[in-house]
């Protein structure tokens, strides 16, 4: 009786936390053997390789559909490629100022007369911008699923990406919240000067989600469980559902029933409707949450969109499902206390609350949704990879970086060459200040 009266004493959320943390150790000593006997442990030491080569083929594939002219996809997908198109021909003087600029961008680039080459350029630079996402990971780390919804991704952006659109520049927001790894204050900044300079340009609703980002940002800096999580985002809801009427002078979801008044069901099969009918700051929030519920769990984009909107949404509930096992693993192996998400995390899950906010206000239908949301699923890749038990920066493994250096001692304390060194030695190396400095404050 006396043994067992401590594990008595367990609550479910401790036991699962220790569950986690035996299996980063398993995970961890996997591969410390794998580095030091390469042939033990290969299954492991191959996903990436062949990961990253079905991801490889994938991507020749996408660019290689795109330049056959995107075949078997249907027309209604290049709608706002035909307005670019007429807008640089002068045809079409009529295209709000986003349509101009975009217009304008790609004559700049010499692609206006050649809608090929945009295509292939279109694809190639989300792809570029993908692999930075990728390359900064420990790819040992990812799971098959991580790479299958890699590949989605590539998919997606040949279907979006592959033809004149104005989410060109899209993943220029995207490069900004992952390149920068750190905790200064070039780090905050980039990001939220990146989504004003488009929204400046581009999508005036930026400037929303630069706004939300920023209150996001601050909101999640401490340790939130789900509940927490979910408690701001209604919070921020309803206090837009407030702020609107009095400064903007419409209900919250005004614009998306504005664009949907002269639109139905069977000319836009992924029409967002109303869940409830009404009008005023209550029915402007709850339509407003549940269609950002619709976004996670696409069970009406499921229901009316057709067989390609059907696989799409299959793919976002796995995108989403995965994303929120790994920040609940991440959650239970986070001593009590401490903070789950690093900055980096912090500010990519931020950027994607907010987007997913923004765009359940004033998005009109579902295929518009996912146009937009495409490029911001590097941002999802970005902060799963990096979630995964065991993730290391490449950022982590400069020379410069007394604590990482120290970190990696501690780790490895049963590898043999580090019982050869000395703890005199590692004090003249890394100085005092290593051994009281947290390392994962140095990660990110």
């Amino acid at each position: 009786m006396t043994s067992r009266q401590p594990s008595a004493h367990l609550t479910r959320r401790d036991a699962a936390r220790a569950r986690a943390e035996a299996s980063a150790h398993r995970a961890a000593c996997r591969r410390q053997l794998t580095r030091r006997t390469p042939r033990v442990g290969g299954r492991e030491r191959d996903r990436p390789l062949v990961g990253g080569s079905l991801v490889l083929i994938a991507s020749l594939l996408a660019l290689a559909w795109v330049a056959a002219d995107q075949p078997g996809l249907p027309g209604h997908f290049a709608n706002d490629e035909g307005t670019i198109i007429s807008v640089s021909r002068g045809t079409f003087t009529e295209a709000d100022s986003s349509f101009q600029l975009i217009a304008a961008v790609y004559r700049w680039m010499g692609l206006a007369e050649l809608p090929t080459l945009a295509a292939l350029v279109g694809v190639a630079s989300y792809l570029l911008v993908l692999t930075v996402a990728i390359s900064h990971t420990r790819t040992t780390t990812a799971e098959w699923v991580d790479w299958a919804i890699i590949i989605s991704c590539v998919a997606l952006a040949a279907v979006y990406h592959g033809a004149y659109t104005k989410d060109l520049l899209t993943v220029g927001a995207a490069l900004a919240l992952i390149a920068h790894r750190g905790r200064g204050l070039s780090a905050e900044l980039v990001p939220v000067a990146a989504m004003l300079l488009y929204a400046q340009g581009f999508r005036t609703y930026w400037f929303l989600v630069a706004g939300l980002y920023l209150a996001l940002r601050l909101a999640l800096r401490a340790r939130r469980d789900w509940t927490a999580t979910l408690a701001i985002v209604l919070v921020l809801y309803a206090g837009l559902s407030v702020v609107f009427p009095l400064v903007v002078g419409v209900d919250l979801d005004h614009y998306r029933m504005t664009v949907n008044e002269h639109r139905t069901a069977e000319s836009v099969n992924t029409l967002i409707e109303q869940f409830f009918p009404g009008a005023g700051p209550v029915s402007g929030f709850v339509n407003s949450v549940l269609t950002f519920a619709s976004f996670i769990i696409p069970i009406p984009l499921m229901l009316r969109g057709g067989a390609i909107y059907l696989v799409v949404a299959l793919v976002l509930l796995v995108i989403w499902g995965s994303l929120i096992a790994a920040i609940r693993s991440a959650r239970l192996r986070t001593p009590r206390g401490s903070s789950v998400l690093t900055a980096f995390q912090n500010r990519l899950f931020a950027a994607i609350l907010a987007f997913l906010i923004v765009q359940s206000i004033f998005e009109p239908d579902y295929g518009s949704f996912l146009r937009h949301l495409t490029p911001m699923l590097i941002v999802a890749v970005c902060l799963l990879l990096s979630l995964r038990p065991g993730a290391v920066s490449s950022a982590q493994r400069r020379p410069t970086s007394a604590v990482s250096r120290a970190a990696q001692r501690r780790a490895g304390t049963t590898d043999a060459a580090a019982t050869r060194t000395s703890a005199a030695t590692r004090a003249q190396e890394n100085g005092p200040a290593a051994a009281s400095t947290p390392a994962a404050e140095s990660a990110w």
